[in-house]
């Protein structure tokens, strides 16, 4: 399998995979607690996440400042977006 796939295409494929699932979760959280109110028993056995933090990492280039952090929240939802993205990394091309 990964002899005919180079192991970039598999990072690039499931980073967003995790971004999409993450953005996907979210969008459940804001519609289910909308619908069944906050603290449901679905939104806390399905949306409930450890939280994962790069950063915050600047770059000070004297006229220009850069920061960058990256924040993921990892769920049931997330853990669902990567076996889709293996999926589609081993079954598709």
């Amino acid at each position: 399998m990964l002899r005919d796939k180079p192991v970039s295409h598999l990072v690039v494929i499931l980073f967003f995979s995790i971004l999409g699932a993450n953005v996907l979760g979210e969008t459940l959280r804001i519609v289910l607690t909308f619908v069944a109110g906050g603290g449901s028993i679905v939104e806390r056995a399905l949306l409930d996440y450890v939280p994962y933090q790069i950063g915050p990492h600047g770059l000070n280039l004297i006229i220009l400042s850069f920061s960058f952090e990256l924040s993921l929240h990892f769920n049931v939802i997330t853990l669902l977006g990567i076996l889709v993205g293996w999926y589609y990394f081993k079954y598709s091309y």
